[in-house]
C-alpha cells in the first residue's frame, strides 16, 4: 500500500470515535460499535504483527507456571501440561503471523483440555483448581482486552471545536458574556483548511460568520497558505472593491480553542457553483460575462505593496520582474517546496515539473496578481448572480493566463469558452494565446497532484488524521496527472 495501512485503520478509528462521542450510533451491539471493535482489531494487528501474539504465548506461559508444582503427583495430567507448554516454547521462535495465529488457536484449545481435564480431576486439591480458573479468568481478560488497545488511544488529541467553546471563545474576545452563538455547523468538503459556519446574537457581533481553519499541520508551506498570509489577500481585494468576502479578523492565538489558526468573515450569501471539477450544470451567458468582467478587474489592479509580507510569491520584487521570469521564478519555487517537504515519491510529478519549467512562455508584461484557485468550487451565486469569490490561499503574482486556464479546468464545456474570452478582453483584460493556456492548464492540474501528494504524505507520517486524505493517491491525484500529461502530449505534438 502507499499509505501505511496503520494509519488508515487509525484514521478510521479516529472517525468513530468521533461518530461515537456525537452519540450518532448510540446502544450496545449495534453496527457502528462492531465496526469500531473491527478496526481497533485490525489495527493491533496491522501494527504488531508476529509480536502481539508472541507476548500472548509468552504470558499464558507465565499463567501456567504456578499449576506446575499441583500437577507432579499426576503423570498424565503432567504430561499433558509439558506438551503444552513445549509447544509454546517452539512457537516463541516462529515470526510468520498467519501461521502463529493458526497455532495460537491450536495453544488455547490445548490449554481448554488442561483446564478441564484439572477441573474434573477431584483427586487434585480445591485449592490447586481454584486457583487455576482464577488464574486462566485473569489471564483471558486481560488478553482480550489489550487486542484493543493502542497508541491512538492514549494519544494526545486536539478538542474538536462545537458551539460551546466557540461561544465562549467569542464571549471572551467581546467582553460580552451574554453573546450567544445560536447556530454552528462544519462545511464537508475541502483538505487544507477547515470551514465552519455559526450565527451569532449580541452587541459587539450579531448575524451570521464563516470560521477558516488551518489544520492542526498545516498541509502546504508554500504561498498563502496559512490563514494569517490569507486573511491580508482577502482584505486587499475587499478593501479595493473586489467581490471578496470581508474578513474580519485573524487569530494565531485563540487559547480558549486549541487547533490551527483561523481567520473570521463575514458570511456571503448564495450558494457554491460547482467542485473543482467542473460546474454544476451549463453555465448561462450571462454569468459566463460576469466570471470574465470578474477576472479582468482582478488582473487590471494596481500593485498592492501592501501585500509584500503576505508571502514571498507576493513580494514587492516581484511586481517589478518581466512576466516569464515571475512565473520561472513561482514554478522552481513551487517545485522545490514539493522537493523540499515530505511528500510521497512521485516520478510522474517530478517529470511533469521539469517539463513546465523548460516550457515557460516567453512574453511581455509585467505580473499581475491571480487568484490562483478560480472555478465554481469557489464561487457563491445568488440569483444567478456572483457575489463572491472565496479562498484565496493560492493568490500570487503572475501571468494572468494562469487564471483563465484554472477557469477551462474547472469548467470544462459548461463554458461557452470563445464568448467567455471576447467578454474578459471586452472587460479590459489580456490577450492570451491557446499555447499559453494550454501550458497553464498543465500547472493547474499538476499543482493540484502536487499539493494531494504533500497532503497525503502527512497522513502517512502521522502528521494528519483526516480519514478523507486517502482518497487523494487513489483518485484524485490519478485524474489530475492523467489529465496534465494528456496536455503536455497534445503540446509536444503540436510543437513538431
Amino acid at each position: 500500500m502507499l499509505l501505511p495501512a496503520d494509519r488508515v485503520l487509525e484514521a478510521m478509528d479516529i472517525e468513530f470515535q468521533h461518530l461515537d462521542s456525537s452519540g450518532a450510533g448510540a446502544g450496545q451491539g449495534n453496527l457502528q460499535q462492531s465496526l469500531g471493535v473491527a478496526l481497533k482489531l485490525l489495527l493491533h494487528r496491522e501494527r504488531e504483527g508476529a509480536n502481539a501474539v508472541l507476548r500472548q504465548l509468552a504470558s499464558l506461559k507465565d499463567a501456567l507456571k504456578p499449576l506446575a508444582g499441583s500437577l507432579t503427583n499426576f503423570p498424565e495430567l503432567l504430561h499433558e501440561f509439558a506438551a503444552l507448554t513445549g509447544r509454546i516454547d517452539t512457537l516463541l521462535d516462529t515470526q510468520n503471523v498467519p501461521s502463529l495465529e493458526s497455532n495460537w488457536r491450536g495453544v488455547l484449545a490445548q490449554t481448554e483440555k488442561l483446564a478441564h481435564h484439572v477441573g474434573r480431576d477431584r483427586q487434585i486439591p480445591n485449592d490447586a483448581r481454584i486457583q487455576l480458573t482464577q488464574a486462566m479468568a485473569a489471564w483471558e481478560t486481560v488478553d482480550l482486552k489489550d487486542q484493543l488497545s493502542h497508541e491512538a488511544d492514549t494519544k494526545d488529541q486536539v478538542v474538536e471545536l462545537d458551539a460551546t467553546s466557540l461561544q465562549a471563545y467569542l464571549q471572551q474576545r467581546f467582553s460580552e458574556p451574554a453573546l450567544s452563538v445560536t447556530r454552528f455547523n462544519s462545511l464537508a468538503g475541502g483538505f487544507g483548511k477547515q470551514t465552519f459556519l455559526f450565527d451569532v446574537t449580541g452587541q459587539a457581533l450579531n448575524g451570521s460568520f464563516v470560521m477558516r481553519r488551518d489544520s492542526r499541520v498545516p498541509l502546504l508551506e508554500h504561498g498563502c497558505h496559512r490563514v494569517f498570509r490569507e486573511f491580508k489577500v482577502i482584505r486587499a481585494a475587499f478593501d479595493r472593491g473586489f467581490p471578496a468576502p470581508e474578513a474580519l479578523w485573524v487569530d494565531t492565538e485563540h487559547d480558549l480553542l486549541p487547533g490551527g489558526d483561523f481567520l473570521i468573515m463575514k458570511r456571503s450569501p448564495g450558494e457554491s457553483g460547482g467542485s473543482v471539477f467542473a460546474a454544476q450544470g451549463e453555465v448561462p451567458q450571462d454569468l459566463a460575462k460576469t466570471l470574465a468582467s470578474i477576472l479582468a478587474r482582478l488582473h487590471k489592479l494596481p500593485p498592492m505593496t501592501e501585500l509584500s509580507t503576505a508571502s514571498e510569491s507576493i513580494s514587492s520584487e516581484r511586481w517589478a520582474l518581466p512576466l516569464s521570469d515571475c512565473v520561472h521564478r513561482y514554478l522552481t519555487d513551487w517545485f522545490q517546496t514539493f522537493l523540499d517537504q515530505p511528500h510521497l515519491p512521485s516520478p510522474a510529478i517530478v517529470s511533469q515539473f521539469n517539463w513546465l519549467l523548460d516550457n515557460v512562455p516567453q512574453v511581455d508584461g509585467t505580473p499581475v496578481l491571480l487568484h490562483g484557485d478560480i472555478g465554481f468550487h469557489n464561487f457563491l451565486f445568488e440569483k444567478g448572480h456572483l457575489v463572491a469569490v472565496l479562498d484565496w490561499e493560492f493568490a500570487h503574482l503572475g501571468d494572468p493566463a494562469e487564471d483563465l486556464a484554472y477557469v477551462r479546468n474547472t469548467l470544462g464545456t459548461a463554458l461557452d469558452w470563445p464568448a467567455f474570452m471576447a467578454a474578459y478582453k471586452a472587460e479590459g483584460g489580456y490577450e492570451v494565446d491557446e499555447k499559453r493556456l494550454q501550458f497553464f492548464q498543465v500547472w493547474g492540474h499538476l499543482r493540484n497532484a502536487a499539493s494531494a501528494n504533500i497532503a497525503a504524505a502527512k497522513f502517512a507520517d502521522g502528521q494528519a488524521d483526516d480519514l478523507k486524505m486517502v482518497i487523494l493517491p487513489h483518485l484524485y491525484i490519478p485524474l489530475f496527472l492523467n489529465t496534465a500529461q494528456t496536455l503536455i502530449d497534445q503540446a509536444e505534438s503540436g510543437a513538431k
